[in-house]
């Protein structure tokens, strides 16, 4: 009887260490669009784009897009019809 219950008890360990992660996963990334307010007031170029996505740590920037779906990652520049960047927030 002894047997049995320790030959089930180290299958249900072995059984339990299988469902952990070999590694604790990290905070998700997320953007910070106040690290990219710098960029405000200046004309939007290829590189400033880059430079504002880089500085709110985000994975995509959008321009000026009108789309409701929700992206903790995702920069949103808006822009005036001179292409001046007037806001940034993330979603």
């Amino acid at each position: 009887m002894n047997r049995i219950s320790t030959t089930a008890l180290l299958a249900t360990l072995t059984f339990a260490v299988t469902l952990l992660p070999a590694h604790a996963e990290g905070p998700a990334p997320q953007c910070y669009a106040q690290r990219a307010d710098f960029l405000i007031g200046k004309r939007l170029t290829r590189e400033v784009r880059e430079q504002a996505r880089v500085a709110a740590r985000a994975n995509t920037v959008t321009v000026n897009s009108l789309s409701q779906d929700f992206d903790p990652d995702r920069l949103r520049i808006i822009t005036d019809f001179d292409e001046v960047i007037t806001r940034m927030y993330c979603g």
